[in-house]
């Protein structure tokens, strides 16, 4: 499985405290400390709904740097977790997937976004050449890492590889010459 970003593993630190907090307190010490918890998150989330407001309404810088904020792993977790994000899921998907292919082509690999619905992003991973040697698992974990830091509400990556031809099967189309070579032979024994 994939190693969750900083902004998962952060995010899973605040609900191991929150779960703690809630078990060692009960009745009204829990209450209120849910309750100055949530209140802290109002907070943040309005001040960061401003700075958002803010940048939108500067003209193209503004709209410059909210998304290179946007693109930024920790501050897009951050923009999600509050409905901020400037990108819908799909874009983002898409744009990291294109910052990914570089590295995928050089490796013999190509991935195609299928969909994205119900927090859940569909890819399909295919070798582009014969004997590229990539390891598959590692271009799984590779497109996986790209989605989840640019996609973190995904609640799944689900990505197909095709199934690999059983050894020593051999396409009937390479054993066949192409029509034009058929009818070159053919015109030269006539």
């Amino acid at each position: 499985m994939t190693e969750p970003s900083e902004f998962q593993q952060r995010a899973e630190r605040v609900q191991q405290a929150i779960e703690r907090v809630h078990a060692r307190l009960v009745g009204d010490e829990g209450d209120i400390a849910l309750e100055l918890l949530q209140a802290a998150m109002d907070l943040h989330g309005a001040a960061l709904a401003r700075v958002v407001e803010l940048l939108k309404g500067a003209g193209t810088a503004g709209e410059a740097q909210l998304a290179r904020l946007g693109s930024d792993p920790t501050i897009c977790g951050l923009l999600v977790l509050y409905g901020l994000h400037p990108a819908t899921l799909e874009e983002r998907v898409a744009a990291a997937l294109e910052r990914l292919r570089p590295r995928l082509q050089k490796q013999g690999t190509a991935v195609e976004l299928l969909g994205v619905a119900d927090g859940r992003v569909r890819l399909r991973v295919e070798a582009t050449r014969q004997g590229c040697g990539s390891n598959a698992d590692a271009v799984r974990q590779m497109v996986e890492q790209a989605v989840l830091e640019v996609a973190p509400e995904a609640e799944q990556v689900a990505i197909e590889l095709p199934a690999k031809p059983a050894a020593g099967f051999v396409p009937l189309n390479t054993l066949r010459p192409a029509k034009s070579e058929e009818k070159s032979y053919e015109k030269s024994t006539a």
